[in-house]
């Protein structure tokens, strides 16, 4: 009897023994699996997806912005003018503009007086009102379907306020002589014959003008060489 009695409480002990083991090795096992989950990427929610989209535009907005047309064309009535006309106040869209006339080609049909419809032409960049970083141009009487073109072509004919110039096709087309820009680096050539044409081959910037009348004119933005 006390044979088995010590057996029993042998076996009670050993009993004890493997279960504090077994706390032991689970407890151990446990730390484990979390550190193994702090090593665990974020999942991405869509909070998060929105920041980093947020970070991304914030980004792009720092970056310069691209290139765009050099010419462009506001078409207003205008709203007043200054004492010296070296400032034009026109009406678009609501819109109260202010453009700064100093040294500007004006060739429109009627006075510039309030309620008179013009076309702008500028460079730069207008924002709501704000005209700091646009340029005025010209001037001219309003047209709804003005377009900025190009046309490139041999100059066959220039006099004092004109110059006509040939396309491959032919076609001839003439320009007025209103300060625009290239045409005081002599870039229309030198007459060959008696019609004071060059044949110098040139690229026009230009927009067109219909009057009351039906009569057309083009004015040049720009005049370059072409090789």
């Amino acid at each position: 009897m006390q044979i088995t009695e010590k057996r029993i409480l042998m076996k009670k002990n050993l009993m004890i023994a493997l279960t504090i083991c077994m706390t032991v090795l689970l407890a151990g096992c446990g730390k484990s699996a979390n550190n193994g989950e702090g090593k665990k990427e974020t999942p991405v929610t869509a909070e998060s997806a929105t920041s980093q989209t947020k970070e991304s535009e914030t980004s792009a907005s720092t970056e310069a912005p691209g290139e765009t047309e050099e010419f462009k064309i506001l078409n207003g009535k205008i709203k007043r003018v200054s004492e010296n006309m070296d400032k034009i106040t026109v009406l678009n869209d609501n819109i109260e503009t202010i453009f700064n006339l100093n040294n500007v080609v004006v060739e429109t049909s009627y006075a510039l007086e309030p309620d008179v419809a013009v076309s702008i032409i500028y460079k730069g960049e207008i924002s709501g009102s704000d005209t700091t970083n646009a340029k005025v141009v010209l001037v001219l009487d309003a047209q709804k379907s003005m377009e900025i073109k190009e046309m490139t072509g041999s100059v066959k004919d220039q006099a004092m306020s004109t110059f006509l110039i040939e396309g491959k096709d032919g076609s001839q087309m003439g320009f007025m002589k209103d300060n625009c820009e290239g045409l005081d680096s002599g870039v229309l050539g030198k007459a060959t014959d008696d019609s004071n044409g060059s044949g110098d081959m040139v690229k026009v910037t230009y927009v067109t003008v219909t009057y009351d009348a039906g009569s057309k004119s083009n004015f040049p933005l720009k005049v370059e060489a072409v090789k």
